[in-house]
């Protein structure tokens, strides 16, 4: 997976780190006992360490460097310190040349899953040193890169580089070591937290839109039952299984690039299921007890939410119009109706029954189902995209749309109806009109600001690189020419 730099021409990596420190710093070390530790776990690595020889001072560069090019036995003569030149190092054209045969070897392979650079110094701000091979670097797509990096150069080569580092590790710090192996052992796990996410997000623009234009019942329950399952599948074997609560942020993320329909129901679904499951393994654990709740959360949430939206529109009006109608028509067919709260009840507890059934046959099956397969193999196969992916473009009159569908105002019209038979004024009915109309404004609003490609953006400015790792990687994988779909739920 990978972005396109800020300059708009060379991607970068999914992950860039950089490991900072003087000269002496021991920077060189660290990312040869990286990359020794990655190849004995099975793991290719690709690279370039500096062998540096003698220093007449410890804060000074040494009198000669040589290249040690990884996955092969070549050291290869770099720079010699000539105090004539400025900067005072001569560098091999040779070893220049080989240096670039080598980063245009690595567009014509796999991405290499770990990248290491030693290093980026002045040289490189000046444009020389390894700063010529990296747009070639760049376009091979790694997905792990480790870059040493003088620390008081940091802007100067992000600026270069065409982007921030994800992360910063001093190279003198005594958990240096440890924290790059977990980035790289967690890169793994976020990149399939985004195959996940994106296949969730798939079901939601497919089936879901087909299930919601053919008014299949109970499609809300069918396709929360899946977005359980699919978390359950996600979040085995994980290090930290509340991680799982990011599968559904990236599928909403996908459904708010859906160009048609109602997103308001469906997103606030997809994200309140993420937060009530994840919620729950990462408060009591990965185990039978916290799945089945989890699942009978997101099953309850799918049966309520409907209700719960409608009386933050409507408020205590909706209760008041319900328990009219229930009235009437026990007294009607002489019946015992049950009260407002029992009813919602029950459909909970059916919704709540389902899903956590549904969870735990996952959680029993430990891998997905065919048809689930086929779904997030085809995540696994699609193109990276090779440009940055942008939403759609929301004007104000799409945003409008909404207003005109006959769903939107039929809960108002009942209400409306029932309490105007009741003996409610013409005046609370347009108060309540007003406050149906302001709460849906209120909350389409919302909707229209979330930007799926900002989430990634805003995520990684803040160092959240893993969430923003799954989120990119769902995110350009797909061409939004292409995307269709409407409400889900």
């Amino acid at each position: 997976m990978s972005e396109t730099s800020s300059s708009g021409t060379t991607p970068a990596p999914s992950l860039l780190i950089a490991v900072t420190g003087g000269p002496g710093a021991s920077k060189t070390s660290l990312l040869a006992e990286l990359a020794a530790g990655q190849l004995a776990r099975g793991h290719r690595v690709e690279g370039v360490l500096a062998l540096a020889g003698r220093r007449k001072a410890p804060d000074q560069g040494a009198e000669e460097y040589w290249l040690r090019i990884l996955g092969s036995d070549q050291e290869l003569s770099w720079a010699v310190r000539d105090e004539s030149l400025i900067p005072p190092y001569y560098f091999e054209p040779e070893t220049e040349r080989k240096l670039r045969h080598w980063a245009e070897r690595l567009g014509t392979m796999p991405p290499a899953p770990l990248l290491v650079l030693d290093e980026f110094s002045k040289f490189e701000v000046m444009g020389k040193g390894l700063m010529p091979i990296w747009p070639a670097v760049a376009t091979a797509h790694p997905q792990v890169v480790v870059i040493a990096v003088r620390e008081e150069l940091m802007d100067q080569i992000e600026q270069l580089l065409g982007r921030k580092f994800d992360l910063r590790i001093s190279a003198t710090t005594p958990e240096a070591l440890p924290r790059l192996q977990r980035a790289c052992e967690d890169y793994g796990e976020w990149t399939r937290l985004g195959l996940y996410g994106g296949a969730a997000g798939g079901v939601e623009v497919t089936i879901g839109a087909a299930l919601h234009a053919g008014k299949i019942p109970l499609s809300g329950l069918m396709l929360s039952s899946t977005q359980a399952a699919m978390m359950v599948y996600a979040g085995s074997g994980l290090s930290q299984p509340g991680r799982v609560i990011w599968v559904p942020f990236i599928s909403a993320g996908l459904k708010a690039l859906s160009p048609a329909g109602s997103r308001v129901r469906p997103m606030i679904a997809i994200i309140m299921q993420g937060l009530l499951f994840g919620g729950a393994v990462q408060t009591l654990g990965w185990n039978l007890f916290s799945l089945g709740l989890g699942g009978a959360l997101v099953g309850a949430w799918a049966a309520t939410q409907g209700f719960l939206l409608q009386y933050l529109m409507m408020g205590p009006e909706m209760v008041h119009a319900y328990d009219a109608a229930v009235l009437w028509l026990a007294q009607k067919f002489s019946v015992t109706a049950p009260e407002l709260p029992w009813v919602v009840g029950g459909w909970a507890v059916l919704h709540a029954v389902t899903s956590a059934g549904a969870t735990l046959t996952a959680w029993r099956m430990r891998r997905p189902p065919a048809m689930l397969q086929k779904i997030i193999d085809r995540e696994k196969a699609r193109v990276i995209a090779r440009a940055s992916v942008h939403p759609f473009p929301q004007h104000w009159s799409r945003r409008l749309l909404e207003f005109t569908r006959w769903q939107f105002w039929l809960p108002l019209l009942v209400v409306a109806v029932i309490l105007l038979g009741t003996g409610s004024s013409w005046e609370s009915i347009l108060w309540l009109v007003v406050r149906f109309i302001a709460v849906a404004c209120v909350l389409m609003a919302l909707v229209s600001l979330l930007q799926p490609v900002r989430w990634a953006e805003l995520l990684r400015r803040y160092g959240w690189w893993g969430p923003a790792l799954a989120m990119s990687g769902a995110l350009s994988r797909r061409d939004p020419a292409k995307k269709t779909g409407g409400e889900a739920r």
